[in-house]
């Protein structure tokens, strides 16, 4: 008897888990809400579970398409700073997304670049930032480049973590994954916040005595 997981196996060993990871990972950051993490995460466990995807191949077109989208975002900002605006910073929400941005590239410049990718939302708005505000692009392409990669192997090795604790049972090694992913995001929004109210207590300081 066919188990609920078996169609899975099948997409899985085929090309179309590839174009999944890498569209998945492009359109993220254009739409937030595509789930290119969870894409990541399941073809990582599938990897293990079943033997494909290849998970060599899932990074490196992982990492092709966020670096991808990361860097139309930037030419959206760049170049077409109304539609910007307009529909991927709308509201207060992306007003106030578009602010923090510009005041972390300023206080981390490329290292924000990066951190940035681990922030679901928060790649959106530093990529469409960097363009809006002329963030170089050879520098903000290499920093992307250095944040995908290292995005897309982090996504599926821990997809390949939870398939190998849970090789009996993929479902729980998704699940795994999705929640190591969420602690790891938290972990560095916190470390982000700590170290922003750190840079402004010192900034308050240096206004204060001089």
């Amino acid at each position: 008897m066919e188990s609920w997981f078996d169609p899975l196996l099948r997409f899985a060993d085929s090309a179309w888990s590839y174009l999944l990871v890498s569209v998945a990972a492009f359109l993220d950051v254009l739409i937030p809400i595509v789930p290119s993490e969870t894409a990541l995460i399941t073809c990582g466990v599938f990897a293990t579970v079943g033997g494909t995807p290849n998970v060599f191949l899932l990074i490196a077109l992982g990492a092709l398409g966020a670096f991808a989208g990361d860097n139309t975002a930037y030419a959206i900002g760049r170049w077409a700073e109304p539609f910007a605006t307009r529909r991927l910073l709308s509201g207060d929400r992306g007003r106030k997304a578009r602010a923090q941005a510009e005041r972390w590239l300023g206080d981390w410049g490329g290292a924000f670049i990066i951190i940035g990718r681990f922030i679901p939302g928060g790649r959106t708005a530093v990529a469409v930032t960097s363009g809006l505000i002329r963030y170089p692009w050879p520098k903000f392409r290499g920093f992307t480049a250095i944040g995908a990669l290292t995005w897309a192997t982090y996504s599926t090795m821990l997809g390949y973590w939870g398939g190998a604790a849970f090789k009996d049972d993929p479902l729980k090694g998704v699940i795994a994954g999705l929640v190591a992913a969420a602690v790891v995001t938290v972990l560095v929004e916190v470390v982000r916040r700590v170290l922003s109210a750190r840079r402004r207590r010192k900034r308050v300081r240096a206004r204060q005595e001089s």
